[in-house]
C-alpha cells in the first residue's frame, strides 16, 4: 500500500549555498580543483554541459561548503527550469552553486525511489504549479518541501529504484554503443 507523504516529512537535511559565489566568499574561480555545478549542468537526470563547470581551490570549497553533498543525496535545480533532479553517486566533494541545492533523505526511505519519483509528471507537474515568477518561474526551498509523492513500503521502493536503475544503466550503454557507431 502506498503512502502519500509531502518531501518534507522524508528530507533530513537541506543543502542550500545559491547565494554564495566566489566573490562573497572572498575568492575565485580556478582553473582545476573541486567542480562548482549549477542548474545548467542537471538535466534528465545527468550531468550536461561539462564545458561551463566551473571550479574552486580547497580554501573556496572549504568556505563554500559548509555541509558536503554524500553520495545518495539528489540535487535539483530551483530554476531555469525547477525539478530538474540528479542522484548523487559519487563520494566526489563538488560545490553547489547557481540554482542548485541538495536534499538528503532520511533513514528508512530508499533515496534513489524517491529521486526516481521526482522524475515522474506528477511530480515535476507540482514542482511546476508550486513555482512563482513572472520572467523566470523559480522554485523557493519551502514550496519544494511541500510536494507530494508516494511511497509504497520500504521493500517495494528497493524494488521500484533497483529496476527503474538497471534500465538507466542499459541505456547508459547504448547511449555510448551509440556514440562509438557514430563517432
Amino acid at each position: 500500500m502506498n503512502s502519500n507523504v509531502n518531501l518534507g516529512s522524508i528530507v533530513d537535511r537541506v543543502i542550500d549555498y545559491r547565494g554564495k559565489t566566489p566573490a562573497k566568499l572572498g575568492g575565485n574561480w580556478s582553473v582545476s580543483g573541486y567542480r562548482a555545478l549549477s542548474a545548467k549542468n542537471i538535466k534528465a537526470g545527468k550531468v550536461v554541459n561539462p564545458e561551463s563547470i566551473k571550479f574552486v581551490d580547497e580554501n573556496l570549497y572549504s568556505a563554500w561548503m559548509k555541509e558536503e553533498v554524500q553520495r545518495g543525496d539528489i540535487l535539483i535545480t530551483s530554476e531555469a527550469p525547477a525539478g530538474e533532479v540528479y542522484y548523487w553517486d559519487s563520494d566526489e566533494k563538488i560545490v553547489l552553486s547557481q540554482r542548485l541545492f541538495c536534499i538528503r533523505i532520511k533513514e528508512g526511505i530508499c533515496a534513489k525511489h524517491v529521486y526516481y519519483y521526482m522524475q515522474s509528471v506528477k511530480f515535476k507537474n507540482e514542482i511546476k504549479a508550486r513555482s512563482t515568477g513572472t520572467t523566470v518561474t523559480g522554485l523557493r526551498q519551502p514550496e519544494l518541501l511541500k510536494c507530494n509523492l508516494q511511497l509504497p513500503d520500504y521493500n517495494t521502493q528497493i524494488r521500484i529504484a533497483s529496476i527503474l536503475s538497471a534500465l538507466d544503466d542499459k541505456i547508459s550503454i547504448n547511449e555510448k554503443i551509440n556514440d562509438n557507431l557514430r563517432g
